[in-house]
């Protein structure tokens, strides 16, 4: 499974998102993460961050909803 966050700078909802995609990938250490600025992601249009896309379909804006991403994990 491969797991992209979308941050921009100055962003704490980014750096809370950040942390929590952290934490989950050292549990499941067969998930591949993946950090991207905006301004460097070029792949679709994002205009809200944090975004997270699960296996290249947008799951989620803003806070990660862990239980729900865990359940898509498993």
């Amino acid at each position: 499974m491969m797991l992209k966050l979308i941050i921009s700078d100055n962003c704490k909802a980014c750096e809370r998102a950040a942390k929590v995609l952290r934490n989950i990938q050292v549990n499941n250490p067969q998930i591949i993460t993946e950090i991207i600025n905006i301004n460097s992601y070029n792949a679709g249009r994002i205009l809200i961050t944090p975004a997270l896309i699960v296996n290249n379909q947008l799951f989620s804006y803003g806070d990660i909803d862990v239980e729900k991403l865990l359940s898509k994990i498993n």
